[in-house]
């Protein structure tokens, strides 16, 4: 009983972790323009990561078996992370990400011109 109580904590975090992969991806897209391309790959990226992130929970906590009650609570972890802290995530991070560009462009800017008036 013990056993299947940590192998359900295990898939429920599992699931958070996948919900916070798919909010960095989609904080990056927000923050910063990216092109078409890079969102196709980006998926891609996620879809192999989420796929990575599973396989390593399977054969970790459950010795390779895929019950569907596995999945399930993943699931279940999933859906409450998005209705509970994804928001304040990505908000965070979001301004977190605009204060570094913006600290990054304050750096840069005089070095920027120091480039441009060495050129004329």
């Amino acid at each position: 009983m013990a056993n299947q109580i940590s192998i359900l904590l295990s898939f429920f975090i599992t699931g958070i972790c996948t919900g916070v992969l798919f909010d960095i991806f989609r904080i990056s897209r927000k923050c910063f323009k990216i092109p078409n391309l890079l969102i196709y790959l980006e998926d891609v990226l996620f879809w192999i990561l989420a796929g990575v992130l599973f396989i390593f929970t399977v054969f970790t906590f459950s010795e390779g078996q895929i019950r569907i009650y596995m999945v399930s609570t993943m699931i279940l972890g999933s859906i409450i992370y998005f209705l509970s802290i994804s928001k304040y995530f990505i908000i965070i991070n979001f301004k977190m990400i605009n204060i570094l560009k913006s600290i990054v462009f304050f750096i840069l800017k005089p070095i920027n011109k120091l480039i441009k008036s060495k050129k004329k």
